[in-house]
């Protein structure tokens, strides 16, 4: 299952906060939330509520069968602590990097290169492009709109030294933004820690993969939600 599906919900989630506050961050990247709330103390009130899409997924499969494990599997350091997190409500049975997946099949000799693809579409192009940076500030903006939520003043934070600038002036009420997309790794969570690869071409990939999506907008994604 695509993550991508959890960011569609998360998308739809956040859209709808920031029609009641007027003023949120985003909660999707752990290192950015621990960084707020060790640095910006007094900017944790604006910390969205939304669960991360890992999550929201994990409970769409769990609520379809209550008896599934779950196994995340990202690019990403900071989620093997976000899965243990009280919010989370036991979701997630484990969480496993890609290089540890890598270390998985190669230990059993599973050569993926000779295996077929099988197809997913889970989620829309504004899911699959949630890991990119500015790929949720983008997606909020275009998802209120067809909302009817108009206001949306997003910013893209890339990478923790855009994160502290952009927060420092918020904190000093400088900021005309009033979406903050905060991703603690440069590039966003395409270029996460335990990624394969670290190359501009994973950009290029999102994107290609974000345009492939056969649900061009999130609603069909909600309406899986709400069937739950």
């Amino acid at each position: 299952m695509e993550a991508a599906l959890g960011a569609d919900i998360t998308l739809y989630r956040e859209a709808k906060e920031w029609e009641e506050k007027k003023l949120l961050t985003t909660s999707c990247c752990p290192s950015f939330v621990s960084f707020v709330e060790k640095n910006f103390p007094e900017l944790t009130q604006h910390i969205s509520s939304s669960v991360s899409p890992m999550v929201e997924t994990a409970r769409l499969i769990k609520r379809s069968d209550p008896t599934a494990k779950i196994v995340f599997i990202g690019p990403c350091t900071s989620k093997k602590l976000e899965y243990r997190l009280e919010k989370t409500g036991g979701a997630i049975d484990c969480v496993m990097s890609f290089e540890e997946l890598q270390a998985f099949l190669d230990a059993r000799g599973i050569d993926t290169t000779q295996m077929e693809d099988s197809e997913l579409n889970n989620a829309s192009y504004y899911g699959r492009i949630f890991a990119k940076s500015g790929g949720i500030a983008h997606g909020v903006a275009d998802v209120a709109e067809a909302m009817g939520v108009h206001g949306v003043k997003p910013i893209a934070m890339n990478g923790i030294a855009e994160c502290k600038a952009a927060l420092t002036k918020l904190k000093f009420n400088k900021a005309t933004e009033n979406f903050f997309e905060g991703m603690a790794c440069d590039g966003g969570c395409l270029n996460g820690p335990v990624c394969i690869t670290h190359s501009p071409r994973n950009i290029v990939d999102v994107d290609k993969y974000g345009n492939e999506a056969r649900e061009k907008t999130i609603f069909n994604s909600v309406k899986l939600l709400e069937s739950f």
